[in-house]
């Protein structure tokens, strides 16, 4: 052999290496499934067994929080580590928003992955702006493969924007595609195509795959084969739900053994999380939020805690259990930090590296959150310890609401009236956080 060739092998080699010791990243993102819509939190009706696994193969979090207790600003919490009342109004159209130029502003996940050679997608569900401006491609991502808006058929788009959102095209990348299929299927065909063709020993670079199923949110479509695999299910609403459920887990499954044909496994880290909680009795008793209190839209724990579990073979054992708060502005952060990027924004991270807390580096008694925030228009909430003021303004009519989450998990018993001081606390508190903010337009 001569020795350009054997120097040439080397360099590849090594490149190859570098390459394998970067873990691969996957983040599921589930859309409206609620706490109580797994069967690893003890439901015996929904069958998520392949997400079940995921949980005994790493760490669930018993109290996994999201920003938001809707879709897109909960998706921008999840991408940038940061709370985004910082760059947004906190509310549900990017395109409107008139912190506009705050938004485009701020970094999100491959700015910080692109330095360390990752190569990124996201398929699925963007919610993040229909204006190319803002589109994944604009953003940062190499790929994209989904739709923009925020709600969408499971089966039918055109090829222009239309009146009935539902509608709106599937692109990839900034094209307008023709389309065919089940949503739910399609993406996860893509999600596993993605992983072939993005093999670090073909590609010399790692990959991070943002996979954002538009399941379970409305509207509620299925086939018919899925509806007889939960036909033990009394309830016509809770079949049809649990059918949809049923499909996306069957994804996480494929996408999880692609990686195991792959050879993928061992070093790539898997997250799965719901953007918020149930929707509320659209059709009946449809869906869950297990023991809590309240629904998406509210700063209730129904709303805002979600199935969290992350896997991370050789940092995290398997079957762990974490019961300390944590939220999905972590998930950025603790990726960060393991991989020593740097993040160079107006904002620092909101959110926190997990590791040394799952891993027992730190105290038992430590907490990687001892506040956290909410604030959608004039609802707010903000939970200290474990003390939770909520303040909702359905209606125009506050409803102020204090509890202690260690004995009242389910938000029964207001101690408003009780605890005064704590009241004034937490407003105290919360009303320091705001000043850090966007305004509010």
């Amino acid at each position: 052999m001569k020795k350009k060739t054997i120097i040439l092998y080397f360099v590849f080699c090594s490149f190859l290496l570098q390459a394998q010791n970067k873990p691969n990243i996957v983040i599921i993102y589930a859309d409206d499934m609620g706490w109580g819509d797994v069967g690893y939190h003890g439901v015996d009706d929904i069958l998520t067994p392949n997400i079940d696994a995921l949980a005994e193969s790493g760490v669930y979090f018993t109290q996994g929080y999201v920003s938001s207790s809707i879709c897109s600003p909960s998706r921008c919490g999840l991408l940038t580590g940061v709370y985004q009342q910082r760059f947004t109004n906190g509310q549900n159209s990017r395109d409107e928003d008139p912190n506009m130029e705050l938004f485009k502003q701020q970094q999100m996940l491959p700015d910080i992955l692109k330095p360390a050679d990752y190569y990124t997608g996201v398929i699925g569900k963007w919610h993040l702006g229909a204006d190319e401006s803002l589109r994944p491609n604009a953003r940062g991502w190499d790929e994209f493969y989904g739709f923009l808006n925020g709600s969408h058929s499971f089966y039918k788009a055109e090829k222009k924007f239309t009146r009935i959102r539902e509608y709106w095209p599937i692109f990839r990348n900034n094209e307008m595609v023709d389309y065919e299929g089940y949503t739910t299927e399609v993406f996860t065909d893509e999600a596993i195509d993605f992983i072939r063709r993005n093999h670090p020993t073909k590609t010399e670079t790692p990959f991070c795959l943002y996979l954002a199923y538009n399941a379970v949110h409305f509207p509620w479509e299925v086939p018919d084969n899925y509806i007889q695999r939960v036909s033990h299910i009394k309830s016509r609403q809770r079949r049809l739900f649990a059918g949809m459920v049923l499909a996306m887990d069957d994804g996480v499954g494929k996408v999880i053994d692609e990686l195991d044909k792959q050879g993928l496994s061992d070093n790539t880290i898997v997250f799965f999380i719901s953007d918020n909680g149930s929707p509320q009795g659209q059709m009946g008793n449809m869906s869950s939020t297990g023991p809590f209190r309240g629904w998406k839209g509210d700063c209730l724990e129904g709303g805002i805690r979600v199935p969290y579990i992350i896997k991370w073979p050789g940092q995290i054992e398997q079957g762990s259990r974490y019961d300390y708060p944590v939220i999905n502005l972590d998930i950025m952060p603790t990726i960060a930090s393991f991989l020593n990027l740097k993040k160079k924004s107006k904002y620092q991270f909101d959110g926190v590296d997990l590791l040394p807390y799952i891993k027992g580096e730190k105290s038992t008694e430590e907490r990687p959150h001892e506040t956290l925030y909410w604030r959608r228009g004039k609802d707010m909430a903000i939970r200290h310890g474990d003390w939770k003021l909520v303040v909702e303004d359905k209606n125009a009519t506050a409803d102020t609401m204090l509890f202690n989450l260690a004995i009242d998990k389910g938000e029964r018993r207001n101690l408003y009236h009780d605890a005064s001081k704590k009241v004034t606390e937490l407003r105290q508190l919360f009303e320091e956080w705001e000043k850090g903010l966007a305004p509010q337009q």
